[in-house]
Order: C-alpha cells, then structure tokens, then sequence
C-alpha cells in the first residue's frame, strides 16, 4: 500500500531531526577537537621553549667547561713554573752552602 504524504511528511520530519541530532553532536565533537589541537599546539610550543632553554644551559654549561678548562691549563703551567722556581732555588742553596764550605 503507497504511503499517504502525510506518513511521509511525517517521516521525513523525524529523519530531518536525526539528523539534527546528529548534526549537534558532530558540531560537539569538531568542539572538542578543536580544543584538543589547541592544547596540543600549547603543548608543543611549551615543549620547544623548554628544548630551547635546556639547549641554552648546555651552550653555557659548555662554556663554564671552558673556562674551567684554561685556568686548569694556566695552574698547571704555574705548577710548572713554580717547580722550576723551586728547582733553582734549591740548586742554588746546594750551590752556595758548597761555596761556603769551601772557604
């Protein structure tokens, strides 16, 4: 039996508010998606400037090795200097306690 217009107005009214209904979901959930791009995007921004800021500390922590790395090099030849300063000194103490001696 053909349907009257009226059961397919009626139909065609419950069809159109599904798919309102489902319309409003999608429209929730590309919300929610939305927002959590949003957070992503936030989260990897916060990411890089920390990738950033722990590259910055290893640059000066690489500088501070440096430095530390010359005085290290400018102690050790002191350290040399001073033990050929010494060697000197003690060679001539020997030199004048056999000069004195010798008198």
């Amino acid at each position: 039996m053909p349907e009257t217009i009226n059961t397919r107005v009626t139909r065609l009214e419950n069809l159109m508010g599904r798919l309102a209904e489902k319309q409003e979901k999608l429209d929730d959930v590309l919300v929610l998606l939305t927002e959590a791009q949003i957070k992503t995007e936030e989260r990897f921004q916060e990411t890089e400037r920390r990738f950033q800021e722990t590259e910055r500390l290893f640059q000066e922590t690489e500088r501070r090795f440096q430095r530390t790395d010359a005085r290290m090099e400018e102690l050790a030849k002191a350290q040399l200097q001073t033990g050929e300063r010494i060697e000197h000194l003690v060679s001539a103490i020997g030199e004048l306690l056999r000069n004195g001696r010798a008198k």
